[in-house]
């Protein structure tokens, strides 16, 4: 995990921590208790992969001219959002996952983000023993 890019490693362990927070507890309020947690695990999956996917479109938009770096970043969260919507939609076919908690899940990428430097500051630099 050290050869990821700290912002990204930042990133999901936000979200990590998010999603068991929003675990522990949806265990308490929900009924049917495997459904929320297959939604959390299919979430968590759906901000792994669109982190890992923003970071790889920035990386290569940084190598491009403007125009075409903006036209890259463009069609590629355009690609995000209708894969995200995909999915979304393939779990609502399926009465196993609950929707609701892959969304909860998904909204712990906006949370990591906002929470990233204390992330960073409090826990990674300890665990990895660096300073940025």
């Amino acid at each position: 995990m050290k050869r990821l890019d700290p912002t990204v490693r930042d990133l999901l362990l936000g979200a990590l921590i998010y999603g068991i927070i929003v675990e522990i507890i949806g265990l308490i309020l929900v009924e049917n208790r495997f459904s929320y947690s297959l939604g959390i695990l299919v979430g968590y999956i759906c901000v792994v992969l669109m982190t890992c996917h923003m970071y790889l479109t920035l990386e290569k938009a940084l190598d491009m001219d403007s125009d075409s770096a903006s036209k890259y970043v463009l069609r590629n969260s355009i690609l995000r959002y209708v894969s995200l919507a995909a999915i979304l939609v393939g779990m609502m076919l399926l009465p196993q996952v609950s929707v609701i908690a892959v969304i909860i899940m998904i909204f712990g990428m906006k949370i990591s983000a906002v929470l990233q430097p204390q992330i960073s500051k409090y826990i990674t630099s300890k665990i990895f023993k660096e300073r940025r």
